[in-house]
């Protein structure tokens, strides 16, 4: 029996804030928009730690109980356990509640009549007849849908979506736990090959003695988590056994192409991500903006070929190559220090002056930061030594 097939302008696979604000900005523009999720709730054990810049919290407007906790201050921590501590006079991030965040999100795109199915599973996707084409198992039962163009914003499992080929890409692991803690104010990063081989792991507070706790990590992660809850500078502070964890990739430089005939690819799933710290919500949501323009642009010229789309990745490169370049820069020196180097490297930017320059620093953008760094710290100074 063949299977029903309906149309629509618009498909979007993902009903994460990036695909839910995606489908937001299309259906407010008059365009007919559908998101399947393969989820059964919104939001519901989204693996992140919640941390938003202030820029991103006033730019979409957030509702002030989305907010878990403020932050206006971070410490970095050594191996030996030297302390960098930078205290800001009002909050540079927020830690806000995922679950309501991705909830808040699909809420505004149902509000401009964008149509969302739950427990959705994308099992194909192909350019058919002149369009984008999915067939999706909802409710036991497969339908086929159309539409003029699709967007992918599945997170980091592109591999998953049959018919989406890319290349892979270079990812660590991150993983979290909540835990209750006593004495956490800032938001704590620990440095060391012991901690997280190139890179780092941290306790972020969420609310009254009480915080994640996790890392970046290219292997054994699992491994790697157990070992940092018996930190000494975080174990002694523990209230209580560690919940459950979470586990997912995360990439760490984007795909070689986030546009195709009749589809783009938007958020993690591009590797839209900060090469840094592995942050993507910021990011993802400004390339949802740039995404819906272009193809804005495709149906007033009913043109939605490859070249055409190609725009779209002409335009999230111009904004966020600087930044990405600079981090992987940054994050291929800082891989081959070693602990002793990484202490030095704390204690040189204790004593070098650098308080100015993270105060001119935004949260999102680290380019003039990590340029910094760079130039004074580690090769005038560091790889001296």
């Amino acid at each position: 029996m063949r299977m029903r097939t309906k149309e629509h302008d618009v498909i979007i696979v993902g009903a994460g804030p990036v695909g839910s604000y995606t489908a937001y900005q299309l259906a407010k523009r008059g365009l007919d928009v559908v998101v399947f999720e393969r989820n059964p709730t919104i939001g519901k054990d989204v693996n992140c730690t919640g941390i938003i810049s202030t820029e991103c919290y006033k730019r979409y407007n957030l509702a002030d109980e989305m907010v878990l906790k403020p932050i206006q201050s971070i410490s970095a921590y050594s191996p030996s356990g030297n302390c960098l501590r930078y205290q800001a006079h009002a909050p540079f991030a927020y830690v806000i509640n995922r679950n309501m965040f991705d909830r808040e999100m699909n809420r505004i795109a149902a509000g401009e009549r964008a149509t969302t199915y739950l427990n959705a599973r994308v099992k194909e996707t192909a350019i058919v007849n002149d369009a984008f084409q999915v067939t999706v198992r909802i409710d036991e039962e497969d339908m086929e849908y159309r539409s003029r163009v699709g967007v992918i914003a599945t997170g980091f499992e592109l591999h998953q979506i049959p018919g989406m080929v890319s290349l892979p890409v270079e990812h660590f692991y991150g993983i979290q736990t909540d835990v209750s803690i006593k004495d956490v104010n800032d938001i704590e990063v620990y440095f060391g090959n012991q901690v997280a081989p190139g890179s780092f792991g941290w306790v972020v507070p969420v609310g009254n003695n009480s915080a994640k706790i996790g890392l970046l990590v290219k292997n054994s992660p699992s491994e790697y988590l157990k070992s940092f809850l018996q930190n000494p500078f975080v174990a002694q502070r523990l209230g209580s056994s560690a919940k459950k964890i979470k586990c997912s990739p995360l990439p760490l430089r984007r795909i070689q192409k986030s546009y195709g005939e009749r589809f783009l690819i938007v958020g993690e799933a591009a590797g839209q991500v900060k090469t840094t710290t592995g942050g993507g919500i910021y990011f993802g949501l400004l390339c949802a903006e740039i995404a819906a323009d272009m193809i804005m642009k495709a149906f007033e010229k009913s043109d939605f070929s490859e070249k055409t789309l190609s725009g779209y990745e002409k335009a999230w490169r111009k904004r966020l190559d600087p930044e990405l370049k600079a981090g992987k820069i940054l994050r291929n020196i800082y891989s081959r220090l070693s602990d002793q180097q990484i202490d030095l490297l704390i204690d040189l930017a204790k004593r070098d002056g650098v308080f100015p320059v993270i105060n001119k620093t935004d949260f999102d953008w680290h380019k003039d930061l990590i340029s910094y760094i760079l130039r004074h710290l580690i090769t005038k100074k560091l790889l001296r030594k």
